[in-house]
């Protein structure tokens, strides 16, 4: 008897005790067998060792059989891209180890598609060509609330919403609904048969998680017109989910209730990039080059360029939109959390940007990792300990809906 990893089990084996995901919901009781198909749900929902009957202890996952010179490079790449960041600080190091082993073990993720950048023009000239552009409210074209977003908020707002409101809202977008039920259907949530109808996803998955869900998509859906040599959307999608995903299993981790909204934060923490894109776009290839041949922070460029960053941007839409006020928070100092009215789920947000960007998951345009707050980290107390097992379940959790994000 005793614990094992969950890459050693086999199925036949029976459990010794209850399997339970972070938030203590039951995943398998105690003497059931296990089946292949569990194996998938335990990896989902953050399960990294279980007891089982008949055997004796548990071996640590083996090393890569890698070229060491591959190795080396490797190492040095993810140096490069955590060079704004401290890497003696207990946080960063355990998130740059993980990074390294996540980039050993993966095909690259981050493809930079910066397609329409300059590679062969001096940094003198390039910074010459700049003019500080003083954002106002004259020269930013914000984009009309779309109704059902307007709708959407209505119901987040209100307390007394029923699954039946966001279900009659959601119906009227047939593009919508289709998503909403494929993530219903996803192993993201594992549910054992099929969901088919959206008043039973509502059902299911809960009024406040469908409708935060419902509200980011359809924020993201707005900004279909930026110019595919600027930025490869998909890339953009693909980052912003991780963060989402992260954010919200950290939150999990942290303890925190109705973590629905954390995903939501993470999806849209970079809404304010989509914004720049769409309103400055060969300002924005400047930025992406400035940043590039500098080896500066992308969020650092915006700020001289444009007097203000994609996260103030933001803070403009979100209030215009009349959006939650804990996304505003969120993503408007997911780059410096302390200073947050919640500095909690804010900095929740950052830690997810930090470790999405490290481990190369789609990009927003940034190609180094965001310093961490270190007072913001300090506040959280949350121990460097749980990131191995918050990489593993946002990992299962990614793979399991990334495919409805493809083009």
């Amino acid at each position: 008897m005793g614990i094992i990893h969950i890459n050693e089990l086999q199925p036949g084996m029976v459990l010794e005790d209850d399997v339970r995901d972070l938030s203590g919901r039951l995943l398998l009781g105690k003497g059931k067998k296990i089946q292949p198909e569990h194996f998938r749900v335990f990896k989902i929902w953050g399960v990294t060792e279980l007891k089982v009957l008949g055997k004796n202890g548990s071996k640590k996952e083996t090393l890569l059989n890698l070229d060491p010179e591959q190795i080396e490079k490797i190492k040095n790449d993810t140096l490069q891209i955590f060079s704004h960041n401290d890497l003696e600080h207990p946080a960063i190091k355990e998130i740059f180890r993980l990074s390294v082993i996540f980039r050993l073990k993966n095909k690259p993720f981050n493809k930079h598609s910066n397609l329409g950048l300059t590679e062969n023009i001096s940094t003198e000239n390039l910074i010459e060509k700049k003019c500080i552009k003083k954002i106002t409210d004259k020269n930013l074209k914000l984009p009309e609330v779309p109704s059902i977003v307007f709708e959407v908020n209505e119901i987040i707002a209100d307390p007394m919403s029923s699954a039946d409101d966001i279900a009659k809202v959601v119906k009227k977008s047939p593009s919508l609904t289709a998503i909403l039920l494929k993530f219903a259907n996803s192993p993201f949530y594992g549910f054992p048969s099929k969901v088919d109808k959206i008043s039973l996803a509502v059902t299911l998955i809960g009024t406040r998680e469908i409708s935060g869900l419902a509200l980011g998509l359809c924020i993201l859906s707005t900004f279909d017109k930026i110019p595919k040599e600027l930025i490869d959307m998909f890339s953009f999608l693909r980052h912003s989910v991780a963060c989402g995903i992260i954010s919200r299993v950290l939150a999990t981790h942290k303890g925190l209730s109705q973590t629905e909204h954390f995903f939501v934060s993470g999806l849209l923490h970079d809404l304010g990039r989509l914004i720049f894109y769409c309103n400055y776009p060969e300002d924005s290839r400047s930025i992406l080059s400035i940043s590039r041949i500098t080896n500066n922070l992308l969020y650092k460029v915006e700020s001289d360029y444009f007097n203000c960053n994609h996260s103030q941007v933001a803070k403009r839409l979100i209030q215009q939109w009349k959006l939650p006020l804990s996304l505003e928070n969120n993503i408007v100092y997911h780059h410096n959390p302390f200073e947050a009215q919640q500095s909690i789920p804010a900095t929740l947000v950052h830690l997810a940007d930090i470790f999405s960007n490290g481990l190369g998951i789609g990009t927003s345009g940034e190609r180094l990792v965001p310093p961490l707050d270190t007072k913001a980290w300090d506040a959280l107390s949350l121990s460097p300990s749980c990131f191995d097992s918050v990489i593993r379940q946002a990992i299962h959790q990614f793979y399991a809906i990334e495919s409805m994000f493809e083009n």
